[in-house]
């Protein structure tokens, strides 16, 4: 199949096969970014609230690795409390996200008009767990929006990030959530057998 462009003829498995590679890259990126973190929360006697969290992660483990050869080229693709375009099923028509990142720098959702249409490429939902007991490893509301968003932006995804405080071990769990599915991430630190 070809998709033509004046004399110039682009194969779309070509074009399929570099949005791929964009793919991959961002999301190992993103899981390279979030197995440090966690790691990081493992190790260290530091302790935030999910404000907290977002901002240690995006400064201290995505900005470093920011470079005009990474997956994120630009510190302005990266954005915390961020307005973004609401899936239809949810009241309104955008609201915030905790972290996004965008495609472009100075990439924003909103249209000449002030509509939320332009899509990111990742958004991120944090949350902590400081005291109390708790039966789900993520939000389910966080949960609910991440998978209607993939669905309706299938070259979008998100990922929800819990820091768990509660026990003496810290826990960072995290799920990746692609076209509407939820995939949890089982181990993001690697315990040394010794």
């Amino acid at each position: 199949m070809f998709l033509c462009k004046g004399k110039r003829q682009i194969r779309l498995t070509t074009i399929y096969a570099l949005k791929m590679k964009t793919r991959k890259r961002i999301d190992r990126f993103l899981e390279d970014a979030v197995v440090r973190f966690a790691g990081w929360i493992a190790k260290s006697n530091w302790r935030g609230k999910e404000r907290d969290c977002i901002n240690i992660f995006a400064t201290n483990f995505l900005l470093p690795a920011v470079s005009p050869t990474a997956a994120i080229k630009n510190y302005s693709q990266v954005r915390v409390e961020c307005g973004v375009p609401q899936p239809p099923c949810f009241n309104r028509p955008s609201c915030s996200k905790d972290l996004v990142i965008w495609r472009n720098p100075l990439d924003v959702a909103w249209d000449a008009n002030w509509l939320p249409v332009n899509v990111p490429w990742v958004v991120m939902e944090w949350k902590t767990r400081r005291k109390g007991r708790f039966d789900a490893m993520f939000d389910d509301h966080d949960l609910h929006w991440l998978t209607e968003f993939s669905k309706l932006n299938p070259d979008s995804f998100g990922y929800a990030v819990t820091v768990d405080f509660r026990k003496t071990t810290r826990n960072v769990h995290c799920a990746k959530i692609n076209r509407g599915r939820v995939r949890i991430k089982r181990s993001l630190v690697r315990r040394d057998a010794g």
